[in-house]
This record gives C-alpha cells, structure tokens and sequence, in this order.
C-alpha cells in the first residue's frame, strides 16, 4: 500500500487570471479563445486604472448572476467645459470587462459629456477588435457605466432636472435591462426620496 502514491499532480490549462486593487477576475478564463489580439493587449497594458486625482463624478454598472462582472469608472470633469479631463477605472469579472473598461476610459477621454454620451456598445467593440460571443454585455456595462458617472456629475451640479435634460434614462432599454446593478438608477432613485 505505501508504494502506491496518489499522483496529485495535474497539468493547468494556460489561464490568464488578473488580481490587482483595480482589476479582480471573477471568471477564470481557460484559454482565450474568441479574444481579439487588441483586447488582449489592452488588458496586458492598461494604463487608466484606479481614481484619478480630482475625481469628481463615478458610475458603475455591471451584473451578480452567476459571478459579479462590474465595471466603475471614475472620472474628472471640468465643471466649466464639461470636458472629460481624466478618466479611470475598476472591474471585476474577465478578461473582457477589463479591456472594455479601459477602452471606454480611452475613448471617453477628451471629450465634452454630450459628446460622450453618443459612444455605444458597438463603439467599444469596434476599439477592442471584437468580445467573444457570451461576453456581449460588457462593451454594454462600460457605457452605461461612463452615462452613470456623467449622470452622477449632472446630479451634483444641477440636480435631476439636468440629468433629465442631458443624459435622459431609457429604464426600458435592452441596456438598461441588461445591468442589475447601474449606479444612476440608485442615484436617480436617492434623488427622488430626497427631494420630494
């Protein structure tokens, strides 16, 4: 019996897991089959992680079911210009959701809220060369996270009636119906208690 050793060793397949304080994989990939060489590269050498200092508008949209895909984004706008002057982010799910949160950091930035807020899921995907088939809802969590976080500045300065005028909710979307989890729902819905 004592010559009889369990061999309790196995051969890993090649798996790409991410663990840092802005980006936690939920979902361990095997492989990375369907993942464009550009999102790959973007996840191996992004560089707009975490809160930029003078953060003054954030937004987070993402899913529970099944592990957690999020992606926050945090986000400095000047107050004058509306501009998008710096933009960073935090995600937690795979591989996808991390390229695409920091694409939209990439295409947000430099640009006035109305100007953002005409990006789409479709704009994402064209800039990480394509998301594997059951990761299409991400390139979706990353704009509806940056419309969250410019609703969260248009709140704090000047109230629903801004959001309402700039950056209205379509709760009835597919979007929209896509995130369980959205912060300018929260907020808009905050907003409402408080004030009436």
């Amino acid at each position: 019996m004592q010559d009889q050793v369990r061999n309790v060793y196995m051969d890993v397949p090649d798996r790409r897991v991410i663990r840092t304080a802005d980006v936690y994989q939920t979902q361990t990939e095997i492989g990375t089959r369907g993942y464009s060489d550009k999102l790959l590269s973007i996840v191996a050498d992004f560089k707009n992680s975490g809160v930029p200092e003078g953060c003054n508008a954030e937004g987070m949209a993402g899913k529970s079911k099944r592990g957690e895909v999020a992606c926050q984004l945090f986000a400095v706008i000047n107050p004058d210009t509306h501009v998008i002057e710096h933009i960073g982010f935090r995600s937690r799910g795979c591989l996808a959701m991390t390229g695409c949160a920091s694409e939209i950091c990439v295409l947000a930035c430099g640009l006035t809220i109305e100007e953002a807020l005409k990006l789409s899921p479709a704009d994402v995907v064209r800039a990480v060369d394509g998301v594997p088939a059951d990761k299409n809802d991400t390139p979706v969590f990353a704009v509806e996270a940056l419309h969250a976080a410019i609703g969260d500045f248009l709140l704090a300065n000047g109230g629903l009636e801004a959001v309402d005028r700039v950056a209205p909710c379509d709760q009835d979307a597919i979007d929209c119906l896509l995130c369980e989890h959205c912060s300018l729902r929260d907020l808009r819905i905050q907003w409402l208690v408080d004030h009436r």
